[in-house]
């Protein structure tokens, strides 16, 4: 199963747009729920659900609210983390507070569900889009300072093993070790032509 989480407010174009390119089975709809300005939220998510329901999606909205932000973002995340295959956060509308809230409680799930799981950030009136990678996110987060000079050394780049220890000056053994742990977590490429590359963990796309 493939769910679509998003951060929600008052604007259900970023959702739309959303449900254009990927194909879903379920969309989780989180907004805060206040005093002022939750009945537009649920105006919104009334005209996006009869278009899931038109597109055979499940669509629930879950009102958060400000006192149990974290708590209620993190439950609902790992609840859809363990039942989905995939999971896409979706982080464009809303409060920015619920935005940031849905990305931390991303990075603070178990590695297992880490993996599931793409967040995904549009840009408000320009093309540009984000795309993350959370569980090599999580790996890199997780690095020594001689795991980051190497990788630091082939962001983008192509290197052979002899260019990374002379650009790092760590023992060549040492990083050959290294290049072959980062390889085996998902974090660096060999290839064919014998060199390294590193594993893009943060994307960006944008269109003039």
């Amino acid at each position: 199963m493939k769910c679509l989480v998003a951060s929600f407010g008052f604007d259900i174009d970023f959702v739309l747009r959303r449900l254009t390119i990927g194909k879903y089975n379920r969309v989780v709809l989180v907004a805060l729920k206040t005093s002022e300005g939750f009945e537009r939220v649920k105006k919104a998510y009334s005209t996006l659900s009869l278009v899931c329901n038109s597109l055979r999606i499940e669509c629930i909205l879950e009102p958060i609210s400000p006192s149990t932000l974290f708590r209620s973002v993190y439950s609902i995340l790992q609840y859809e983390a363990s039942r989905a295959s995939e999971l896409e956060i979706y982080l464009t509308s809303g409060p920015r507070i619920l935005v940031t809230t849905l990305l931390l409680s991303a990075l603070m799930l178990p590695k297992d569900y880490a993996m599931k799981i793409k967040t995904i950030v549009e840009g408000e009136g320009f093309d540009c889009t984000v795309n993350i990678d959370v569980y090599k996110l999580l790996e890199r987060l997780c690095l020594d300072e001689r795991d980051k000079a190497i990788i630091s050394v082939i962001e983008g780049r192509k290197l052979t093993l002899s260019e990374i220890v002379k650009e790092t000056g760590i023992p060549k053994s040492t990083v050959h070790r290294r290049l072959e742990e980062l390889i085996t977590r998902g974090l660096v490429v060999k290839t064919e032509t014998e060199t390294y590359i590193a594993k893009p963990t943060i994307e960006v796309t944008y269109t003039e």
